[in-house]
């Protein structure tokens, strides 16, 4: 198995690309060689150049690797990967992603990789994350909302790795909105409780969440302990 994590979301826009930049920002912190990767990036279109997520993760982890190697497969609309392929006209192939990753692996001793929106969304017409996380050999980190509703995603999430035989090293929970509810209070210790895993922390409401200081100063705040033990069992 190599040693890094890949990050998946309960949903889309539950915050992995913050955890994931943050994740390599605080290696690099230590002085991790650490890489990174984005298989998949949609959306392109509402994007300006140079601020998509594969810029972001590249930038936090202070790569200069080819843009190619860390996101083989883009696309303009904002759809599921596989959905935005076969619009597209692309034909996605897990082989060539699995030698990119082996390219970066060699470079990085670390590797985080970044899922696209949820667990089960299609990344070819026949094959999920499931399929490309046992490939990869990553441990995964689970990241959802803080928010109502997160229980049942986060635990399904977890259901679905678990079922596959796919490691899970813990669990991020992020507040993707200003407002402090009771759901977003209870939530945190109602999941703890219904798991063996580790919560590894609970991420703040962050107004801007492309400030690489104030990014990794709220990971190093906040996740700081759970990293430290998962670098140390690695």
């Amino acid at each position: 198995m190599s040693r890094g994590l890949f990050i998946v979301g309960t949903d889309t826009d539950v915050g992995k690309t913050l955890v994931a930049g943050g994740l390599a920002r605080f290696l690099r912190r230590q002085n991790y060689n650490v890489g990174v990767m984005k298989p998949f990036e949609s959306g392109l279109a509402r994007r300006k150049e140079g601020e998509t997520d594969t810029h972001f993760l590249m930038s936090m982890a202070e790569v200069k690797d080819a843009c190619e190697e860390v996101n083989p497969y883009r696309f303009q609309e904002s759809l599921a990967p596989g959905v935005a392929a076969a619009r597209a006209g692309i034909e996605v192939s897990f082989k060539e992603i699995g030698k990119k990753f082996e390219i970066l692996a060699k470079r990085h001793p670390w590797m985080i990789v970044e899922g696209a929106g949820g667990l089960i969304v299609p990344l070819t017409s026949h094959e999920t994350h499931l399929e490309l996380i046992k490939m990869l050999g990553l441990p995964v980190l689970v990241v959802g909302r803080l928010s109502l509703g997160t229980i049942n995603h986060t635990m399904l999430t977890i259901h679905c790795l678990k079922s596959v035989g796919i490691p899970v090293a813990g669990i991020v929970l992020n507040q993707t909105s200003p407002e402090v509810t009771v759901a977003e209070e209870a939530n945190p210790q109602v999941i703890q409780s219904m798991t063996s895993l580790s919560l590894w922390g609970v991420l703040p409401y962050l107004k801007d969440s492309r400030d690489p200081d104030v990014v990794v100063g709220v990971i190093q705040e906040r996740l700081g302990d759970a990293i430290y033990r998962f670098i140390q069992s690695a």
